[in-house]
Order: C-alpha cells, then structure tokens, then sequence
C-alpha cells in the first residue's frame, strides 16, 4: 500500500479501494428554519464539520485493511465514503468489484419485514438475481441461526439478532470486497468465532476485507495493515503491530488525562477516622515508575501511599480495596496479612513515609475500576479506621491483546499431543 498518491499517476491502478483527497464536510444548523434561510438566501448560517479530511488510501485486492481510532476519529464516516452511501464533498474514490457491507445496526433492514423477507430485499440490493438468491438462501438462514425468529419482524430483534442477519447476508454474497463496522463486537462469543473463521476464509479466497475495530486483538491477528484516524484525518498508515501501539499510546495518553478529570471531580466520596496517621499522597505508576490512570492488562503496576503521623498509634496498617464501577468488590489487601508480615509498630508524631504494593501482572480485563484506601489501628480487638478513603483512585485497564474474555486474565500453561502417521509432536505454550 503506497503513501503518495503521486506514485499512482499516469498509470493504471490495479486496487480494490483507491480514494485520493477524500473528504466529507456536513452542515451544522443550529435550528432547522436556518437549513431554509439557507436554501432561500444563501444565508450561510452554518457551521462546517469535517467528518473525513484529505484521506489518501490504496488498497490492492487480498488485503486485509483495519481502521482503528477513538470514538469520533471519522472511521464510520470513511466506511460509507466507500461504500458509495454518502458521496464525498471533495475528492474520489474509486471501488473495483462487488462490494457487501455490514455498517450501522438495521442498515438495509425493513422493520416491518420478517427475517426472510430482509434476506431477499438484501440480495436484491446487493446485486443478486432471484436465482442466486434462491440458491443461496437457505445457507443464509443455517448461518444466522435465528431459528423461529427468521419468521418474524426484525423490529423484534435484539442488536445481536440484527447482526446475525445482517452479517449472514453480507458474508454469503460472495463479495469481492467485505466492509465491516464495529457490529461484531455485539454479538455473543458462539456467533463472533463464527464470523472470525467466515473472515478467514475470505482471506484466503483472495477477497478484500476492510474493517473497523477497537479490539487490537483481533486486528493484530487479522490485518497485516493499518489505518489509525483521529479527527478525519489519517494519522498514520503501517503494520498491525506498528500503528495499534500508536494507538495504545494514544489511548493511554488520553486516558490518563480523561482519568486524571475523573479523579478530580470524586471529592464527595466519603473519608473517615481517628486521624493519627494521614495518607498525604495516593498514587498508580507503570511499569516504567510514571504516574499513570491507566495500565495495560498482563502489564505489571505498583501503588504507592506518602503518610504522615500527627499522633501516637500502636499498630496502623494500610491496606487497598479494589472495585469495579459497579461496586462489586474483587479484592482486599495489606501488607500484615501475608505469609511474611510487615509489622509497623507505634509511630508516634512526626514519623512519615511510604508504602508500596507490586503487582507483577495486571490481572483485570478491559473496563473502569476504582480503589479504596484502609488505614487502620490493629492493636485493638476490633480495627479501628485511622484514615478510610471510599473511592480514592480511578483507573483504567486496557487489554489490547484480548487473548482471554470475562473479567480476570489467568496465567496458563497449555499442552497439545498428537499422535498419529503424521507423526508424534507435543506442542507447550504459556500465557
């Protein structure tokens, strides 16, 4: 795939996808009446947004493209440029070959219409004959595995339902080009596998697959390039693997700060205790010893307390309760409930120092959690709080391999024998 648009003039193109200058630009009105003032005077009471700006990609037939990029970066906006439903403001994009693709929930869908109907209305619009639609419906129907439903009004369906359908279609239209949005990230585990070897085996029939993606996992295991977007632009074009670190970088970067405001605007939650010891200071850091809101799932992290004694106590221990966003409690520590305990014994005014956990390994999956801080007095017969901080610290765990699913990642050791004319082998792999 070229970066220079210049290198493919004055010769004829062999790409399944070629857009150059590609750009869209939508009119924001801030009232309705503003669109006829418009229409009628030449008002110009708008403002311009660029959903997609000076875009140059070339990509030969076989490939397998991702784009990746935040929430708002112009992806979706790119995908129907080139799927011919919204024509560009400026620039031009050229497709060679049939083109299926499965890009907002219900698009192509009648909601008054059972499942088969849509199945025929879809292969109609994709280009089919009544013929190869017959032949090839039934197929459609097993791969959806809606059952019953088939029969029914999509306006009864489920976002998972609808992706049933609507990738049951788009993959058995023997497409020269498959474009896909994020739709597959809705359905259930079964389906997703499904889809993932249906993909696979576009790959190596030669067909073009572009896909829209937030999960690194997948788009490092599927493209061998990749398209990061932020803003409508294209930021930077590569390997899988060279531009979704961008992206992890990026996305750290911007987590951290989204993070950071979090953990700003959280002062309501409640703080109580004695107040012999105070923890002046509560904070995350990377593996690399940065301050950080967000770690990498599998990556190793460590918390780090700064306290100061204002009183005499006997035996203050600190420990660390961590939650998910809902409140569901995962897990309690401190450092006097070990198999070799830290005694902290009577600090009196004055004292000060720190306190550190390490983890070795991020064990969370992907999502928002929270912590909260225990200081408390252990020479009673029943701890007594000191300083209990609720909901100290806000962070966020990013799993961009997606290796495992759920909400722990579990260290494992896997082995594979095979015995047979092919010959014994014993495979062993850990993660």
């Amino acid at each position: 795939m070229s970066e220079q648009a210049g290198q493919t003039a004055g010769r004829e193109r062999t790409s399944a996808i070629y857009a150059e200058d590609l750009s869209k630009c939508y009119r924001i009105y801030k009232k309705p009446i503003h669109k006829l003032w418009d229409v009628l005077f030449q008002s110009r009471s708008y403002q311009e947004f660029w959903a997609v700006r000076n875009v140059y990609l070339d990509i030969p037939h076989g490939s397998t493209v991702g784009i990746i990029g935040e929430n708002g970066a112009g992806k979706s906006s790119l995908l129907k440029l080139l799927t011919g439903i919204t024509i560009p403001s400026s620039g031009k994009v050229e497709v060679k070959g049939r083109v299926a693709s499965l890009l907002e929930l219900g698009a192509g869908f009648h909601p008054e219409f059972t499942g088969r109907e849509n199945i025929r209305l879809n292969c109609a619009i994709l280009g089919m004959t009544p013929e190869e639609t017959a032949a090839r419906f039934q197929k459609i129907v097993e791969f959806s595995e809606l059952g019953e439903f088939i029969d029914r009004p999509v306006k009864t369906y489920s976002s998972g339902m609808y992706v049933r359908l609507g990738f049951s279609v788009a993959a058995s239209v023997d497409p020269d080009i498959l474009i896909i949005d994020e739709a597959l990230s809705v359905g259930d585990e079964h389906f997703r596998g499904k889809c993932t070897n249906r993909l696979n085996e576009f790959r190596e029939q030669g067909k073009t697959i572009v896909f829209v993606s937030h999960d690194m996992g997948a788009v490092k295991s599927m493209c061998k390039w990749v398209v990061l977007m932020d803003q409508g632009r294209i930021l930077e074009q590569g390997t899988a693997e060279q531009v979704a670190d961008a992206y992890l970088k990026r996305a750290k970067a911007r987590g951290n700060e989204r993070m950071s405001m979090v953990q700003r605007g959280k002062s309501e939650y409640p703080r109580w205790g004695s107040g012999e010891v105070e923890v002046m200071h509560f904070e995350m850091l990377d593996e690399h010893r940065q301050p950080t809101h967000v770690i990498q799932t599998g990556r190793p992290y460590s918390i780090r307390m700064v306290w100061k004694a204002h009183r005499e106590c006997a035996n203050p221990v600190f420990g660390v309760g961590l939650y998910r966003t809902d409140g569901t409690y995962l897990n309690g520590s401190n450092h006097q409930w070990r198999e070799q305990p830290i005694e902290l014994l009577r600090v009196v005014p004055g004292d000060e120092g720190e306190v550190e956990i390490f983890v070795d390994r991020m064990p969370l999956q992907h999502g928002q959690y929270y912590l909260t801080l225990f200081l408390y007095d252990h020479s009673k017969a029943s701890p007594t709080a000191i300083d209990h901080r609720e909901h100290v610290f806000t962070f966020e765990v990013l799993d961009v391999e997606r290796a495992q699913h759920g909400l722990i990642a579990v260290p494992s050791r896997w082995t594979l024998t095979r015995r047979g004319p092919s010959g014994d082998a014993s495979l062993e792999s850990r993660a």
